[in-house]
């Protein structure tokens, strides 16, 4: 009987080990799982925060990419030129993946979040739909892909402020650019302008003089750009809050400037015999562009 009994322990014991073992591997395996879940969270604070401005070496590419499947799909191109540290830029990307929201960017759009880096990732792609330089993160391009053409340049610069934006609001602009597309692609194209000469050397002088605060605006970035990467890295960036509240400045005050000046245009060439001339303003100069001013007195901002 002992050794029945010696047995039945023995299997007993063997038992118990499988089953702490296997037990003991349930719970690795749910500690896995348990760990698995606690960074999910990481990818929700990333979707949440609306940091999705990507670093890409193929901008071009990309954008080349977003418009063929826009145009497959019949569909317009969302291109958003944003940035991770820039909390309207998050906001906006935040509000485009809300479930109200989703739908109508999904139907009507093909979405592309391009990173400007410390602004230093900029011309190439602004300058291939027409503007000299953004003015704003993020800076909303909404593209017709059969013709590259921008059809949301009458307010784009809405965005720029888009934290402010309601979730009502964002869903009515992208749902109304997308039921105009037609009209307001139409109307690039169309003047009824008396004298559409004129109407045409008044913009060119126009596109002149924004061209030249364009070049005023990329020099203020490679400047502040650098000051923005150290204080988001930590550093102390001497100066960085007073240059750019200056840029700032400009960038918002160009943008409602160019609008009065093609208005102007429009009322220009549709008068009669009209005298009257483009009244361009004024911008106080950079703290550096005083410094080169002084050392070189015939430079002017």
């Amino acid at each position: 009987m002992s050794k029945y009994l010696l047995i039945f322990l023995s299997i007993i014991i063997s038992a118990v080990i499988s089953f702490g073992t296997n037990a003991a591997s349930d719970l690795e395996l749910h500690a896995k799982i348990e760990l698995k879940t606690k960074i999910e969270p990481e990818t929700k604070k990333t979707h949440l925060t609306g940091e999705r401005y990507l670093p890409s070496k193929q901008q071009m590419l990309d954008i080349d990419n977003t418009l063929s499947k826009a145009k497959k799909a019949n569909k317009l191109a969302l291109i958003i030129m944003g940035a991770n540290w820039c909390h309207d830029s998050r906001a906006l990307a935040t509000k485009l993946f809300l479930p109200e929201v989703k739908d109508t960017i999904e139907s009507n759009y093909e979405l592309l979040f391009v990173d400007v880096g410390y602004l230093t990732k900029v011309k190439k792609v602004i300058t291939r739909f027409g503007m000299p330089v953004i003015y704003a993160t993020p800076t909303v391009l909404i593209i017709d892909p059969k013709s590259e053409q921008q059809i949301n340049g009458h307010n784009m610069h809405l965005w720029r402020d888009a934290d402010k934006v309601s979730v009502s609001n964002t869903i009515e602009y992208f749902t109304d650019i997308a039921d105009n597309q037609q009209n307001l692609l139409a109307s690039l194209s169309k003047s009824n302008h008396a004298n559409k000469v004129l109407l045409e050397t008044l913009n060119q002088s126009i596109n002149q003089f924004e061209q030249h605060q364009a070049i005023r605006i990329y020099k203020a970035f490679t400047i502040i750009g650098p000051l923005l990467k150290e204080k988001k890295q930590g550093g102390k960036a001497k100066d960085f809050v007073k240059h750019w509240k200056a840029v700032a400045a400009l960038r918002y005050k160009i943008t409602d400037d160019l609008a009065v000046l093609r208005q102007q245009a429009i009322e220009i060439s549709s008068a009669a015999n009209s005298n009257k001339k483009l009244s361009f303003p004024e911008y106080p100069a950079f703290e550096w562009e005083l410094k080169e001013q002084q050392n070189n007195p015939r430079h002017g901002s």
